[in-house]
């Protein structure tokens, strides 16, 4: 039986609340905060760890284009997501597509770019065709599909159909960018991050601190901030500013790295889940990372995982169990079609024994001579270490040898396209209101990973059901055909085991008021911010 710790009608009743983490002075009976007056400033200032700009090849080209946040309110998409995301208007008012394959956006009257230039659906254009020289980008937008057939309408003639476009041009990596500017660091005139949204860009020392003020020519709700801080640095100091009241506001970081607040007046707020921890499962590996190709061997490691342990010890605070690596709130009804098998240890070391692994010395697995010994990478490990150490000790009781390696020099995603590695614990992030976008790690058509599906992909089938998620104009129906999908990988192939969904986690002051966290950190809005005395 899969239990869940949260149902989504659940996620969605308390998304968003405050809650209060100790008694501290100043609440009201029933813990909320006391009703106070504007503060004079409203200059707030955030802590978030680490520079997540820094790096890339030249660096800082992505200021203000971050999926997992944060977002400075720089930049904005033609589609936004809403809080659970779905999909509402943006930069373009509206949209149709007439067949999979071609689109036309209506882009928004009145509104400029931070240094004054007009956004008409030229300048649309010419952030498209930015976009579409990524990799990774939607699924059939080639350079040249995108064109204005006038001052206010682009249309896009796909390479492979695609319903689901709209739904993946909100991914905040896919902001409007002003026409002859990049998202650099502010260097000259080209390198200023240029966009459309409620803050401007105003100066960045990389690895300590970016600062953005409000954009008063905003053609939405103007921002009730005068100036937003990020301050950068090592995570486990970002608490500290905060209990210093260097700033206003932590997030982005390891709930470790929190300090803990009873007996003060600071607040946790959780997003909604919308980040998957997950174990992939190399089904397509070289010479030295072949073991897992055995189907049997796959199957046993998935009936010996217990998820809700490894979410216990992983992610105690921030995180839910999860049978599914898309986040439930985005199948919605199509979650309960996801069906991983459930712990069963009996079943697991059958598994073993139908692929020739006998028991051997000391109760690890033997074929031939040789143990059952598996390498673990971990995608961020720091966060996964004891989620790790729980997933070696359950692999141990049917047999498995885990040891926990550095991937050092190359990165983990190196070793994953190379197939040069036999389980990889991946975390990713719902980027964008397509109930299919992490499928793409799947499957081998177009807008898939290919380099990731070549070893851990869903076979013809997911590759299949893919394709359906993007040729058909329900939602309700790509959610059934991904969640389908999903199961594949998790109940048939073996090739991924869901281990936790995770909130991202803030701690705030209570001069705080009308901060909401946004699920995907890169959707992040700050206009109904505002500090009270």
């Amino acid at each position: 039986m899969i239990r869940h710790s949260r149902s989504v009608a659940a996620v969605v009743a308390v998304a968003f609340v405050l809650t209060a983490c100790g008694g501290g002075e100043g609440l009201t009976d029933d813990g909320a905060l006391p009703e106070a007056g504007r503060a004079e400033s409203q200059d707030l200032r955030v802590a978030v760890g680490q520079d997540p700009f820094l790096g890339g090849n030249p660096p800082n080209l992505n200021l203000g284009l971050s999926t997992n946040g944060p977002n400075p309110g720089i930049f904005e998409t033609l589609t936004r997501l809403t809080g659970q995301f779905g999909l509402q208007p943006g930069l373009a008012t509206r949209w149709e597509s007439p067949d999979p394959e071609t689109w036309r956006f209506t882009i928004r009257e009145g509104v400029t770019f931070h240094n004054g230039t007009p956004l008409d659906a030229q300048a649309v254009v010419s952030s498209l065709e930015t976009v579409a020289s990524r990799q990774n980008r939607p699924r059939g937008l080639e350079p040249g599909a995108a064109r204005a057939t006038a001052p206010d309408t682009v249309e896009i003639r796909l390479s492979a159909g695609n319903s689901r476009l709209a739904e993946q041009l909100a991914n905040p990596n896919m902001g409007i960018v002003a026409p002859g500017t990049r998202a650099g660091g502010g260097d000259d005139p080209s390198l200023i991050p240029t966009g459309t949204g409620p803050f401007r860009f105003e100066s960045y020392n990389p690895g300590d601190r970016l600062v953005v003020r409000a954009n008063e020519d905003y053609w939405g709700e103007k921002p009730q901030l005068t100036s937003l801080t990020f301050r950068f640095g090592p995570e486990e100091d970002a608490g500290r500013l905060l209990a210093t009241r260097q700033v206003e506001l932590v997030g982005h970081v390891p709930y470790d790295a929190l300090p803990r607040v009873s007996g003060r007046t600071d607040r946790v707020v959780s997003s909604q889940p919308f980040r998957a921890h997950y174990l992939l499962l190399n089904a397509g590996g070289v010479e030295g990372f072949a073991t897992l190709k055995e189907d049997n061997v796959r199957r046993a490691i998935a009936l010996a995982i217990d998820r809700d342990a490894v979410q216990k010890a992983g992610w105690p605070d921030e995180g839910d169990d999860s049978h599914t690596l898309i986040p439930e709130l985005v199948l919605a009804d199509s979650a309960s079609r996801v069906r991983p098998p459930n712990q069963n240890l009996d079943e697991a070391r059958r598994a073993l024994d139908q692929a020739g692994w006998v028991a051997g010395p000391e109760g690890m697995r033997v074929k031939l001579g040789q143990p059952l010994s598996l390498t673990l990478m971990l995608a961020r490990p720091a966060e996964q270490a004891k989620a790790a150490a729980e997933v070696k000790r359950q692999l141990a009781e049917i047999g498995i040898g885990v040891e926990v390696v550095d991937p050092a020099p190359e990165s983990p995603f190196v070793r994953v396209n190379n197939s040069t590695f036999d389980i990889f614990m991946a975390t990713q992030a719902q980027d964008d209101a397509n109930p299919c976008s992490l499928c793409r790690f799947f499957s081998i058509r177009p807008g898939g990973t290919l380099s990731f599906a070549g070893s851990v992909g869903g076979g013809a089938k997911a590759d299949d059901l893919y394709d359906r998620t993007y040729v058909s104009p329900s939602v309700d129906t790509a959610r059934r055909a991904a969640a389908d999908l999903i199961n594949v990988v998790v109940a048939e192939r073996f090739t991924a085991v869901p281990l936790a969904s995770v909130r991202t986690v803030w701690l705030a002051s209570p001069r705080v008021r009308g901060f909401e966290p946004a699920a995907l950190g890169g959707d992040q809005r700050w206009n109904s911010v505002w500090l009270t005395v």
